[in-house]
């Protein structure tokens, strides 16, 4: 967070109640060229059509950013504990539109394989686009995307990677990918979907807790906030696991470098992600 905007929105805060809804007008009308430009980035992350959806995205990133506003404006202590203000907005308004994208365009937690398949499918589809020179047909496309999963997955069967024809349609109803220049990677935070999320949580901790009770809490705690349905996610910081479990902040770092080992497993054994998934 630039010291620009940490002094911005405390001269808000110091300043009197009756000046404060002026000035936070200010502060979001001279931001509003870097909402468009998040919100019309999410466009592109999420593969659907700016023209339809960038103005939306706008909106909402600006209403995340009031949001965020009236929270350190109410609480300093919070504003304190942010190091970069525009890369916590971008993370609290790519989940606002993720929520909204999953619940007008793939609300069944079926989908979610499909979703990464059509991913998968999008990215070879690039990689051909510039080895041929020429687009490449729908069945050219799932061909080789099959035989790369095939030689890179012990059982691409059962982790739900092979694909047809038919899931480079399945998302078209929602956005067609091919109308773009270019199929950019949707961003990694999506390769889970939102609704394997709590699964996926709930798994990590029951494994770190049966290798040990103690890593397990430390999972817990990190990351029982990730997928909350009240409000923008929340990752606990390594000061606030150190404080809850009264152990050395030095600990917390070993514990949850351990965690992302286990929860690598759990992407893998459970859900079918590996590396080449992100």
């Amino acid at each position: 967070m630039s010291e620009s905007t940490h002094d911005v929105i405390r001269s808000i805060a110091a300043a009197p109640d009756s000046a404060q809804p002026a000035l936070i007008n200010d502060f979001l009308r001279k931001r509003w060229g870097q909402f468009r430009m998040i919100g019309h980035g999410l466009c592109r992350n999420f593969g659907v059509d700016a023209n339809t959806h960038g103005d939306d995205f706008t909106s909402m990133v600006a209403e995340e950013a009031y949001k965020m506003l009236t929270e350190h404006l109410a609480d300093q202590d919070k504003l304190d504990l942010v190091e970069n203000w525009d890369g916590m907005l971008k993370v609290r308004s790519r989940q606002i539109v993720r929520n909204f994208l999953d619940k007008e365009m793939a609300p069944a937690a079926e989908m979610s394989s499909t979703l990464r398949r059509i991913r998968l499918l999008n990215q070879t589809r690039d990689l051909m686009r510039h080895e041929l020179g020429a687009e490449p047909t729908d069945r050219q496309v799932v061909e080789t995307h099959n035989a790369k999963m095939r030689a890179q997955r012990v059982n691409p069967v059962k982790q739900g990677v092979l694909a047809t024809v038919d899931d480079l349609h399945a998302y078209r109803a929602c956005a067609d990918i091919d109308d773009h220049d270019y199929s950019e990677p949707i961003d990694p935070d999506f390769v889970l979907h939102p609704a394997e999320g709590p699964r996926f949580v709930k798994l990590i901790v029951k494994r770190t807790t049966s290798h040990n009770p103690v890593l397990g809490r430390a999972a817990e705690l990190w990351l029982s906030g990730l997928y909350r349905t009240d409000g923008p996610p929340i990752v606990a910081t390594v000061k606030e696991i150190a404080t809850e479990m009264g152990i050395s902040i030095s600990t917390v770092r070993t514990y949850i470098l351990k965690i992302q080992e286990y929860a690598i497993i759990v992407a893998q054994d459970e859900f079918g992600i590996t590396d080449d998934d992100l």
